[in-house]
């Protein structure tokens, strides 16, 4: 494949995945990690691996970052810095405070930072759980650059130089400003990890549950407890990176679980009904906008990134974004009510 020399910082789960997916797809790449094990299984792999991010990115033309939201604008300032032509493409799962640090550190370069997360990982973390499939198919949030993070001014030069690398991963974009991000992965993800541990709590321990409520559970108690395994420590950074809008999310959620005990107390079965089926068509909603194959068709972006937030708020994602030649932008959209 020719295209963009590509470097990958941080080789856990999310960075082997990738580093797997662009090796099989026949791209220029090369690893980076902190820690001698990752970088050793890099190069078994036979490919280059570098112990610093500035080694990598002096090699590369981009930049895909892959460490923890706490030490992503750091490294990515060190890596910009290194390379004046270098444009860095994250994964943190929350977005406002990467972008902030990241202008706060390095504003002259903040242009060529891509703000990005995609939707995909596992129960399990590290390079040795790394496939190459992981990210195959994954909705990336993408956001416009760090420099102007409501995508009024900036142009698309920064996005279509990242997307040749974007699409070698398979990946479907959903544009988004950083504060929309924030807000809805803590709906999605960062308060559903507190309610899955919360639950487990609830069935392994007094006063409702205990050792024959957790040999009685069911699938449902199974399910809803998936990510309560996740590593403590990664979330309770990114719970603290994207506080507010967590809370937030945990207070509605608190809320509706205080209305249904309440109509359940006073024998409210209308009430608890239309919970029920608002709950269903809540669900069924996201299982067609989220987890439905869509159907792509060709799409035309006339005004940059206003065209593309637009598009990514009514849940539309794009891929194969290319420069038409006179300010617009071409590629695939996800069709109608995908």
């Amino acid at each position: 494949m020719s295209g963009p020399r590509v470097g990958v910082c941080g080789l856990g789960l999310i960075g082997g995945s990738a580093l797997l997916a662009l090796r099989a797809a026949g791209v220029d790449v090369r690893g980076c990690d902190v820690w001698p094990d990752p970088r050793t299984w890099c190069e078994d792999l036979g490919v280059p691996a570098d112990g610093s991010p500035e080694a990598t990115a002096r090699a590369v033309d981009v930049l895909l970052l892959c460490v923890p939201p706490h030490a992503t604008a750091k490294v990515a300032a060190a890596a910009l810095s290194a390379n004046p032509d270098l444009v860095v493409v994250d994964t943190a799962s929350v977005k406002g405070p990467v972008v902030d640090e990241v202008r706060a550190r390095v504003p002259g370069a903040a242009g060529r930072f891509l703000p990005a997360h995609p939707l995909a990982g596992a129960e399990r973390g590290g390079f040795a759980a790394a496939r190459a499939d992981l990210l195959d198919g994954a909705t990336w949030a993408v956001c416009p650059p760090a420099d102007d993070p409501d995508g009024v001014a900036d142009t698309t030069a920064t996005l279509l130089t990242a997307a040749p690398v974007l699409d070698a991963l398979g990946a479907r974009l959903v544009a988004c400003t950083p504060e929309d991000h924030d807000r809805a992965l803590a709906a999605t993800s960062h308060a559903p990890h507190v309610v899955a541990g919360t639950l487990a709590e609830l069935a392994a321990g007094p006063p409702a549950g205990g050792p024959l409520a957790a040999v009685l559970s069911g699938g449902a108690l199974r399910d809803m407890t998936r990510v309560a395994g996740a590593p403590s420590g990664l979330w309770v950074e990114i719970l603290h990176a994207n506080a507010t809008p967590t809370a937030d999310a945990l207070e509605a959620a608190a809320d509706g679980l205080r209305a249904a005990a309440a109509a359940l107390r006073a024998g409210e079965h209308d009430d608890l009904q239309a919970a029920w089926d608002r709950g269903v068509a809540a669900h069924d909603a996201i299982a067609a906008a989220r987890w439905t194959a869509p159907s792509w068709e060709p799409v035309v972006v006339a005004d940059g990134w206003p065209g593309l937030l637009a598009l990514g708020a009514r849940g539309v994602a794009v891929r194969g974004l290319a420069d038409a030649g006179d300010g617009r932008l071409v590629g695939e959209r996800s069709g109608a009510g995908a």
